[in-house]
């Protein structure tokens, strides 16, 4: 199926990786969201550099998400 928006490479957890398609515009909470995660419980990085939910995704972004842990 092709993609008529946005493709985007995740790296989910360094276990799994996988091409998602999203509407151009999409965000990184969009992104945590279509993969069935918690926004509070995940960090991501576009190509590298951390950033917020709210980031806009670029074409072609390649996203790590890294879980929160928390705990003492």
């Amino acid at each position: 199926m092709a993609c008529s928006g946005i493709k985007v490479v995740v790296d989910i957890f360094g276990r799994e990786v996988r091409e998602v398609c999203l509407e151009e515009g999409a965000t990184v909470r969009d992104l945590i969201k279509a993969l069935g995660l918690r926004v509070s419980e995940v960090v991501a990085a576009i190509n590298g550099e951390v950033v917020a939910e709210d980031e806009v995704l670029p074409p072609t972004a390649r996203v790590k998400l890294h879980s929160v842990v928390s705990g003492g």
